[in-house]
C-alpha cells in the first residue's frame, strides 16, 4: 500500500506529533509519503523515518496551495488522500469539485469545531468564514476520522457527517519518546518515591489554552508549595501578556519560559506533573505523552478530550472548567501523592501506535475497494 499523508506543516503542535508518529509505523509495512506546505518553524522532521518520503509544495499558505497539489496528484497519483484538518481538505475539495481529480479523501478533524469556529485566536471574520465552509464540506469527504468518542458524537450532532462516514480513531503515542525518556531515568535514577515540584504546560500559548489561568493557578500553588516551578513549553502571541501576568502576582522567577523544544525526553524528564486548562480540546497530545512517560496529569474537564485520557485518581485528576482554585488544589495533591508509576503507564495502552496505525489501514484498505 501507498499512503499520502497531506498536512500543513511540520511545526508545534499535537497533529504534527501525531502524523509522525502513525508515518514512522506505517514506513514499517508501507510507502509512505507526507506532503507540507512547506518546512518553516519545522520541530518534526528530525523524528521522521529514514523510510518517509517528505515533500514540500513550496508555498508559504494554503490559498497558494492548489496549484503545487495539483501537480503532486499528477504526478504521484495516490489512490487516496489522507488529509491533517479542513483547511487542507477544502482545497483538495475544490480540484475534486473541478474535476481535476478524483482521488478519495479522508479527513482527521483537528478540534472541537463546534467551539473553535466562535473561539479561534486572532480569526478574522474573512477566515472564520472560510472554516465555516470547511466544516460544511466535511459531507464531501469519503471518510471522517475523530480523535475520540465525544468529537465523534459531536460531529454526528451537529449534521457535520454521517455515521456510515466516521470513525473514531485515538492518537498514538510515541513509543520511542518512552523509551528515550525510560533510558535517560535509568542513567538519572533518584531515590523511590522522592517526587519534586516541577510542574509543566506544553502546548501554545494562546487564548485556547487559558495561560492566564495557568499563572493564577499556579500563584495559588506557590502560596502552598513555595519551591514549586513552573515550565511553559510552547509559544504564542499570549506570551508576552503571560510574562506580565507573572511579573505582577510576583511568581516571574519561579516561572520557565522554555518556548518550542525539540527534545522533549528531557522536558518530561524533568516534570512531575503535566498541567492542562484549555477551554476546549481535540485529544490533547501532551496529556497521552505524559501518562506514556509515567507522569500524572491535572486537566480541565473541558469540551472533548481530557476525559478520555484521563482517569481520575489514578492517572491524574480532571477538574471542573475554569475552577482555578481547585486546579491549584488537585495540582498540589498530584505533587504531593505517591503515584504508581506503572499503573499510570498502563492507562496509555489504548493509544497503542501498532494498533492505531493498523485501525487507520483498515479505513484505507476499505476506502481503496469501496
Amino acid at each position: 500500500m501507498t499512503i499520502h499523508v497531506f498536512i500543513a506543516h511540520m511545526g508545534i503542535g499535537g497533529s504534527e506529533r501525531v502524523c509522525v508518529n502513525l508515518a514512522n509505523e506505517w514506513a514499517k509495512r508501507h510507502e509512505v509519503h507526507i506532503v507540507v506546505l512547506n518546512l518553516e518553524n519545522d520541530v518534526n522532521t528530525h523524528l521522521i523515518d529514514k523510510r518517509v518520503c517528505l515533500h514540500e509544495l513550496g508555498v508559504s499558505r494554503l490559498r497558494y496551495a492548489a496549484l503545487p497539489m495539483f501537480g503532486y496528484i499528477r504526478k504521484y497519483k495516490p489512490k487516496f488522500m489522507f488529509v491533517f484538518g479542513m483547511e487542507m481538505a477544502v482545497i483538495l475539495n475544490k480540484l475534486k469539485k473541478l474535476r481535476l481529480t478524483d482521488t478519495k479523501m479522508i479527513v482527521r478533524v483537528l478540534n472541537n469545531v463546534n467551539i473553535s469556529l466562535a473561539k479561534e485566536d486572532n480569526v478574522s471574520p474573512i477566515v472564520e468564514n472560510y472554516l465555516k465552509k470547511a466544516q460544511n464540506q466535511l459531507k464531501d469527504m469519503d471518510m471522517v476520522i475523530s480523535q475520540c468518542k465525544a468529537m465523534g458524537k459531536m460531529l454526528l450532532k451537529i449534521g457535520a457527517v454521517s455515521e456510515e462516514k466516521l470513525r473514531v480513531i485515538y492518537n498514538p503515542v510515541s513509543t520511542e519518546l518512552i523509551k528515550r525518556v525510560d533510558d535517560k531515568r535509568l542513567l538519572n535514577a533518584k531515590p523511590e518515591n522522592n517526587m519534586g515540584n516541577r510542574i509543566t504546560f506544553i502546548g501554545r500559548v494562546d487564548p485556547q489554552k487559558q495561560p492566564d489561568q495557568l499563572i493564577r493557578a499556579f500563584d495559588l500553588i506557590r502560596k502552598t508549595i513555595p519551591d514549586a516551578m513552573l515550565r511553559i513549553v510552547g509559544n504564542g502571541h499570549l506570551m508576552e501578556q503571560t510574562r506580565e501576568l507573572a511579573k505582577s502576582l510576583g511568581v516571574i522567577d519561579s516561572v520557565i519560559f522554555d518556548d518550542v523544544r525539540k527534545d522533549m525526553e528531557n522536558v518530561y524528564c524533568d516534570t512531575d506533573v503535566v498541567i492542562l486548562c484549555s477551554q476546549y480540546e481535540g485529544m490533547p497530545n501532551a496529556l497521552i505523552e505524559a501518562i506514556g512517560c509515567s507522569i500524572p496529569v491535572v486537566s480541565y474537564d473541558c469540551p472533548i478530550g481530557p476525559a478520555e485520557i484521563i482517569e481520575d485518581g489514578v492517572n491524574g485528576f480532571l477538574v471542573e472548567q475554569d475552577d482555578i482554585e481547585m486546579l491549584a488544589q488537585k495540582t498540589e495533591l498530584a505533587l504531593k501523592q505517591s503515584w504508581d508509576t506503572d499503573i499510570i503507564k498502563s492507562t496509555c495502552k489504548k493509544f497503542d501506535p501498532v494498533k492505531i496505525a493498523a485501525q487507520y489501514e483498515e479505513v484505507f484498505e476499505w476506502i481503496t475497494q469501496k
